[in-house]
């Protein structure tokens, strides 16, 4: 891995849409993102696609794309990066499934019935300004797996324990050997990511 003032040098000629910088920082940190890729791809999506297969997509995102950065850290343009790799991760979970759309023929990842999706969908508008009987759920079930896919680790999980398997705090506090706030709390912030995550895709959240 390069060193400290390389890689800031690196940054700075990003930010002024230096493609080999960009190139340099890329092959830099390409173990973490091979490593991110293959965590978070689904068994579906593995049977189509190598890490790398979807990494080639992202590293042309970026190119495409390298206006767009306006950071002065390393750690920013990681997450730029990271944004691009998890929004890449969906389009292959959504094209990986794209014959699979009839609700009532889909098994869900995680655990869980369509029932539970649905109830999983309505604490993910809950709180928002956005209804969740106006969302268009022919499409947005295809659209709300794979934003759970794509959630962290611990965001996925609570998800799954408290909405898909219907634990309730005590007994996901105990499964996951929390306090029942800090179950809460993981609750609420899994679900903002959620909802961020849906609100990104849009089109499943303005109604017809």
């Amino acid at each position: 891995m390069g060193q400290p003032d390389q890689i800031q040098v690196w940054v700075e000629a990003v930010r002024r849409g230096d493609q080999s910088a960009a190139g340099k920082l890329l092959v830099t940190y390409y173990p973490l993102l091979r490593t991110r890729a293959a965590a978070r791809m689904d068994r579906t999506v593995q049977a189509k696609h190598e890490p790398d297969d979807i990494l080639q997509q992202v590293y042309l995102q970026v190119m495409r794309h390298l206006e767009r950065f306006d950071g002065q850290t390393v750690d920013v343009f990681l997450n730029w990066v990271f944004t691009i790799l998890d929004n890449e991760l969906i389009n292959a979970w959504r094209a990986a499934h794209r014959k699979r759309r009839d609700v009532n023929r889909e098994q869900p990842i995680d655990g869980g019935d369509a029932a539970s999706y649905w109830n999983l969908l309505d604490h993910v508008y809950a709180d928002s300004d956005t209804p969740s009987h106006i969302i268009r759920k022919d499409e947005a079930f295809d659209a709300l797996l794979a934003c759970v896919a794509v959630l962290s680790d611990s965001h996925r999980r609570v998800i799954r324990l408290r909405f898909l398997e219907g634990l309730s705090v005590s007994e996901t506090a105990a499964r996951l050997y929390a306090t029942k706030p800090a179950i809460v709390a993981l609750t609420k912030r899994a679900l903002d990511a959620l909802r961020r995550s849906m609100d990104h895709l849009g089109e499943f959240t303005r109604g017809s």
